[in-house]
């Protein structure tokens, strides 16, 4: 295909004229084998002027074989454009103008053609990516190159939500995000081998969770949580829980600390001392007493 520059040149020694008509957008042509990996790719549309005729492929961007670079912006399907006639050729044209736009893509990369940063937008929300070039066995086990993600930030004006995201080397799995919205921030870190969440945040306006998961031999569950009523500390796995409200909560094991403590003392109670100082009762009574204000039954 001539470069721009080249096309121009023609025109201007013959004389030509650029032509430009007006016309509705009837299908946007998406692209199958993205190396983007993006559903939504597009570089062309077929449009119908207002005199009838239906002109196929009309270019999106200077040229629909680049696709790793330049800014594309997609028309809304059934919206008028001004189509602009190459080379005074009818069935080769692109858009000159929009009246209505679904979305923007915008691509830069690096001269080594191994860094690229891009840009996504439309009406919902706003995606930032850089992404790295990485060599893969196609189809037809043939190398190909493949862009994958390496990191990216995020708003959704729906959710009203901005996400952070990060990969791993491969570009297959996200390790790392965290997402902050208008009522809470999540932070997760991600084990990149079997997507076991090892660590997730969440802290909102009543409360702070932390929960842990760590695998070694077995999975290991830690969790905190601190919100306005109490502070909750847990080991699911060793069934250890320590809470702490108006008194502390300590459990191990399916057993409550004051209520052994409690059956301690009752047990001292029983003693009976046939000669020499007997246990006070009146005291362990007492000490029962203080345990309770320190201590919360289970249950």
């Amino acid at each position: 295909m001539e470069d721009v520059k080249t096309i121009i040149q023609e025109i201007v020694s013959t004389g030509g004229k650029i032509q430009t008509y007006a016309a509705k957008v009837i299908s946007v042509n998406i692209e199958e084998n993205s190396k983007h990996n993006n559903p939504e790719e597009a570089y062309s549309v077929n449009v119908v002027r207002s005199d009838g005729a239906q002109i196929d492929n009309v270019r999106l961007k200077a040229s629909i074989q680049d696709k790793e670079q330049g800014v594309i912006c997609v028309p809304k399907l059934n919206s008028w454009v001004f189509i602009s006639i190459i080379e005074t050729t009818e069935t080769r044209a692109f858009i000159s103008q929009y009246s209505e736009i679904d979305k923007i893509f915008l691509r830069i990369k690096n001269d080594e053609n191994s860094k690229f940063f891009e840009v996504q937008t439309d009406v919902n929300s706003t995606n930032l990516l850089f992404k790295k070039e990485v060599d893969e066995t196609g189809d037809d086990g043939q190398p190909e190159a493949s862009l994958k993600n390496i990191t990216s930030l995020v708003f959704d004006g729906e959710q009203k939500e901005l996400a952070v995201k990060f990969w791993n080397d491969e570009g297959e799995k996200v390790i790392h995000q965290t997402t902050v919205a208008h009522d809470k921030v999540e932070t997760e870190f991600i084990n990149n081998d079997d997507d076991i969440i090892l660590q997730k945040t969440t802290i909102d306006a009543s409360k702070v969770a932390v929960d842990f998961q760590i695998e070694e031999n077995e999975t290991k569950g830690y969790s905190a949580l601190i919100d306005k009523e109490n502070i909750l500390f847990k080991n699911t796995t060793k069934d250890i829980e320590l809470e702490m409200t108006n008194k502390f909560k300590v459990e191990a094991g399916g057993k409550n600390l004051k209520n052994e403590l409690d059956a301690l003392i009752n047990e001292i109670k029983k003693i009976v001392v046939v000669q020499g100082v007997s246990p006070d009762i009146g005291a362990l009574t007492s000490i029962s007493e203080n345990l309770g204000e320190i201590l919360q039954k289970k249950g």
